[in-house]
């Protein structure tokens, strides 16, 4: 209605997902890295997760319309089914020859299986895409995890993307689903937008749709970004109000008086969710203070450290050792070596705090007695890179150096009898293989 009175050659806040309109801020840079990571690697599941109307469907359109023509894709938008129906679902997609007067869980196994693996010598690669995953079942998770056991040539001829909420992250983190966990490759949290970024996501979706000038003045931006809490989808609904309230009192500029009249004639979101913009952040610091509490009370320092820090994937990384604290076992011994499983799970170009390397088993129990809040938070290995037995604890699963920097020099304050070192995992395993 009102494209033609500004000029406009297609409607430029419509809230169906369009790649063409994808605004590239770092961090959706750096969800698009950490999926292509993922993707490359051998791994069974990646994950993406952010808050409703952050922009995850449009990641997942732009990252899968670049993908080779030797790719199928599933995309599986409905997640309240059974098991059977899943299977069916991806089948269907997928094109697979099942028996449809025989639909048992095991026959639509059997048949994705079979499939998956001739997809896999005619050198073809498959990826099934779940929208809205955390509305999955834990039997549903369970039986994807099922799915990527499958191997050709110690390849994976399958891998799933996991698109959802914040739930989803929570779920991931349970003891039930500790198993999947381990083999996500790479995961990363889509936040809401900052002001600045909310100021360049308007223009840039005016200016790819033909605006000739700017058509929100500074204050109505203000407004906007206030009101919609930095989440794509709530500007999207205001800006096209505005622009329709704007063209029936035919003004080319919208101001805040515009603004605040489509502002309450929407339904937004209760003040109260003001705080939605932050839930990230909260996560991160909920997160660093728990691993603080099981550490030790002196530990605070690490807690304010990271939650101040800006690096939006720290939140990650801790998460993943908060992850390792709720699924061990809290009797366990203090020479209990870590499941080569877990350590193998995790990508060769993270890293490691290595506090110590000790040369018997009595020396680890006299570390861990010295430091026994250290005992549930540590990976413990037995390296076979010396003919000498070697015993290996390390702290943390960091994604870059920098914040393996960060945790390193804040340890050492807090810990000043350790002296830790940086460690790669592609180091970590040749020593344990």
């Amino acid at each position: 209605m009102y494209q033609e009175f500004f000029s406009l050659n297609q409607q430029p806040f419509s809230i169906a997902p369009d790649p063409e309109f994808l605004f590239f801020t770092e961090q959706h840079k750096e969800a698009l890295a950490h999926l292509n990571y993922g993707l490359q690697g051998n791994g069974g599941f990646v994950v993406l997760t952010g808050e409703l109307g952050t922009g995850k469907t449009s990641v997942c359109r732009f990252l899968l319309q670049d993908m080779p023509t030797d790719t199928d894709i599933a995309w599986i938008t409905n997640t309240a089914v059974s098991e059977i129906a899943l299977l069916v679902d991806i089948c269907e997609q997928f094109s697979v020859d099942y028996d449809r007067e025989n639909i048992t869980l095991k026959v639509m196994f059997d048949a994705l299986a079979s499939w998956m693996l001739a997809n896999h010598q005619a050198g073809r690669h498959a990826i099934v895409l779940i929208d809205e995953a955390q509305h999955l079942s834990f039997n549903l998770l369970e039986q994807l995890r099922l799915i990527t056991n499958i191997e050709s040539d110690n390849l994976k001829p399958l891998q799933i993307i996991l698109v959802g909420q914040t739930e989803l992250q929570q779920k991931l983190l349970t003891t039930e689903l500790r198993q999947l966990s381990q083999r996500i490759t790479a995961r990363y949290h889509l936040r809401s937008l900052n002001k600045q970024e909310t100021t360049f996501y308007i223009y840039h979706r005016l200016n790819n749709s033909g605006a000739k000038g700017q058509i929100f003045d500074s204050k109505s931006v203000d407004y906007i970004f206030k009101a919609s809490l930095g989440n794509p989808r709530l500007i999207n609904q205001i800006c096209d109000r505005c622009l329709l309230s704007a063209y029936t009192q035919s003004s080319l500029t919208i101001g805040s008086v515009i603004t605040k009249k489509a502002i309450n004639e929407i339904d937004l979101p209760k003040r109260s969710s003001r705080l939605a913009n932050y839930t990230p952040h909260f996560i991160s610091l909920i997160s660093i203070l728990l691993v603080a509490f099981v550490i030790n009370n002196q530990s605070t320092a690490i807690a304010n450290y990271f939650h101040q820090s800006e690096n939006q994937v720290l939140k990650d990384e801790w998460l993943a050792v908060i992850n390792m604290a709720k699924t061990t076992n809290n009797r366990q011994s203090a020479t209990e070596l870590t499941a080569i499983e877990i350590l193998h799970a995790i990508p060769e170009n993270r890293y490691s705090l290595q506090l110590a390397t000790l040369n018997s088993k009595k020396r680890v129990i006299q570390f861990f007695e010295q430091y026994p809040t250290l005992k549930q938070q540590t990976y413990l290995y037995q390296s076979l890179a010396t003919d000498n037995t070697q015993y290996v604890v390390l702290l943390g699963n960091f994604e870059s150096y920098r914040a393996a920097k960060l945790a390193n020099k804040e340890l050492e304050t807090t810990f000043p009898n350790i002296s830790p070192w940086i460690k790669d995992y592609k180091t970590i395993h040749r020593d344990i293989k």
